[in-house]
């Protein structure tokens, strides 16, 4: 076992398993007064208040499995002594609230729009803008509030959680950009304060640029055990956010919106 440490490196951490998981999972054994996520790595750091703190923990896991949301996870003491400011920073810079925020989407089974990401966004402020691409993370939006306390409402509100049962999980970080330019209003990008750009019927990509920084339903179902969702779309906006044109994978046929999609049926009736 590694010299002891306030800080513990915890292995094993699922893009399922949210900053809050893994407080809970800690905060028993003392203060904890720094913890940086590495989602790429499925690895976290965790820094107590003090080494006595640390070492209860990592003594009392050692005799019990620590497992979140289904997931065995693993600790041990880290061999930084201290988490710093550029640990923090190289994960997405975390502690720098922003009213952009780069959301991950994770598990994607089915399309993820402008307009699914919109009705998901907006109950916590006035989204002004939306651009979403694809990269090697895998799908991305960039969400510009009108305000501050919005982003950070959203992200404290979202983080983690699944836009459909079981599936698309939102992975949220605060961006560090200033301001978002959309240059065409159409499914994958949209400027809700400027109702008048161009549509791009090409479908070119309109943020080519923001690449580097790195539905059904209108509500957010809660990963882990099934939670109370949130208000649902009307029937027409459901079916048009839903499709967006592409069938759902594993579904074959042509799609000019006369099929209806319906979910969580009971299998036994």
């Amino acid at each position: 076992m590694a010299e002891p440490s306030k800080v513990i490196h915890v292995r094993n951490v699922g893009h399922e398993i949210s900053e809050n998981d893994l407080l809970q999972l800690f905060q028993p054994f003392g203060v904890i007064t720094k913890l940086v996520v590495l989602r790429a790595k499925n690895q976290a750091l965790l820094q107590m208040q003090d080494i006595p703190s640390a070492v209860s923990a990592i003594q009392y896991y050692a005799n019990s499995q620590p497992n979140i949301r289904g997931r065995n996870v693993y600790v041990q003491f880290s061999s930084h002594r201290e988490l710093t400011t550029m640990d923090q920073q190289s994960q997405g810079r975390e502690d720098e609230p922003n009213r952009i925020l780069l959301v991950t989407v994770h598990q994607v089974l089915y399309p993820m729009t402008v307009d699914v990401l919109q009705q998901v966004f907006s109950p916590h402020g006035y989204v002004e803008k939306i651009v979403t691409f694809q990269k090697s993370a895998g799908f991305q939006a960039l969400i510009q509030y009108g305000t501050l306390q919005s982003a950070v409402a959203a992200r404290g509100a979202l983080q983690g959680r699944n836009v459909y049962d079981g599936c698309c999980q939102l992975d949220i970080q605060f961006s560090n950009l200033d301001e978002l330019q959309v240059n065409y209003n159409n499914d994958r990008s949209r400027d809700f304060t400027n109702p008048n750009l161009p549509t791009d019927q090409k479908g070119r990509p309109s943020q080519s640029g923001y690449g580097g920084d790195a539905g059904m339903y209108a509500g957010v179902q809660g990963s882990g055990p099934r939670q109370g969702g949130f208000s649902h779309m009307s029937n027409a906006a459901a079916i048009e956010a839903a499709f967006g044109g592409d069938l759902p994978p594993g579904i074959t046929g042509t799609n000019e919106r006369c099929t209806i999609l319906v979910a969580n049926l009971n299998s036994d009736n």
